[in-house]
């Protein structure tokens, strides 16, 4: 099975309002403007510029979906000579963005209120695009992920987050729970109030660090719970989805596990030392018969493999054109997980 659908169909005009609605009241990650904690975003360029290496002085950086804009705040106080471009569908979110931006003095970000999937908006063209959990929100995500890929330069990079479906079954049997208690129409408030009713909360299922409020918990719900539209990915479904992208080649730069996050990498003879925590496939095989079975495994199979081992709740993607290539080194871990973007699912 390559995605899984929401609980219930929506339509694309629906999903946006109720999107805007939901972030508007509960703003995500946090609600509070000097939250310094969400740092995973800043990680995860600044793991990006280390092994790569990629020079990020001088670049620009489109961050759709940045919310409350913590996350891109962090990044953008980690790489003061960058440019950050900020957009997002929701005005309140970003109104904290702004407080959160003025009070950390972090003067090279700009932030803007856009729809980027629904307008014809021209933001130009980016060194970097990223969009950390929008896609898998989207009736169709192939068509969004098209409309990011317009907005990356020739030699550019782009970074998403989806939803991954084989660590995702608690928390989507919690949602159909919900769902069926609460009825198609319930406020999020009604929706809140059950879960809490029913013992839901939402500890276990993305970056809760800052879940120490009653807002930010209660916005953490929402996210969770009660989005009118979600599609589970996995690997299959992820190669679909890339094949009309307009890239070139992708990776999956990285997955996480409840709240745990690894950088993906499917070879077991490497001899470069990760800089983090990584799918490390040795442990998971450490026999000398079924690792060499293992080597025999086409690249895609050995995807397979890496999430069958470690079901993972979310995928990071990295995408490119060839013309990005030359940022990568010819033995780097990017260049060895590369997938074709442009081919038929085997």
């Amino acid at each position: 099975m390559s995605a899984r659908a929401s609980v219930r169909p929506a339509e694309p005009g629906e999903v946006t309002q109720r999107v805007q609605d939901q972030y508007s009241r509960f703003p995500y990650p946090s609600a509070e403007n000097g939250e310094q904690r969400l740092t995973e975003l800043a990680n995860l360029l600044r793991l990006f510029a280390a092994e790569t290496p990629y020079d990020f002085r001088g670049k620009a950086v489109l961050d759709v979906g940045t919310g409350t804009g913590h996350r891109l705040i962090a990044a953008a106080r980690r790489f003061p000579e960058t440019r950050f471009v900020a957009v997002d569908l929701a005005g309140p979110p970003l109104d904290i963005a702004r407080a959160t931006a003025e009070e950390a003095r972090v003067t090279n970000v700009t932030f803007l209120q856009r729809d980027v999937f629904g307008e014809n908006t021209d933001l130009g063209q980016f060194d970097i695009v990223l969009c950390m959990g929008v896609l898998h929100h989207l009736v169709n995500p192939a068509a969004g992920l098209r409309r990011l890929v317009e907005r990356v330069a020739d030699d550019g990079v782009l970074f998403a987050y989806v939803y991954g479906a084989l660590g995702s079954a608690e928390r989507v049997r919690r949602k159909e729970m919900l769902a069926l208690m609460t009825g198609p129409n319930a406020s999020f408030d009604a929706g809140i109030h059950m879960a809490r009713e029913l013992g839901f909360d939402a500890e276990n299922f993305g970056w809760t660090r800052n879940a120490d409020d009653a807002r930010s918990r209660d916005a953490l719900i929402v996210d969770s719970y009660l989005n009118v539209h979600e599609t589970l990915f996995e690997h299959a479904g992820i190669s679909d989805l890339m094949r009309t992208s307009g890239l070139d080649a992708f990776m999956a730069y990285g997955i996480t596990t409840e709240s745990r996050g690894l950088l993906f990498d499917t070879d077991v003879d490497a001899d470069a030392p990760h800089l983090a925590q990584w799918t490390d496939m040795r442990k998971v095989i450490p026999g000398p018969f079924a690792l060499e079975a293992y080597r025999r495994l086409s690249l895609r199979e050995r995807y397979r493999m890496v999430e069958l081992a470690h079901q993972p709740n979310g995928y990071t993607l990295l995408g490119y054109r060839h013309a990005a290539a030359h940022h990568f080194a010819r033995n780097s871990r990017v260049l060895r997980n590369a997938l074709p973007a442009r081919v038929s699912r085997l």
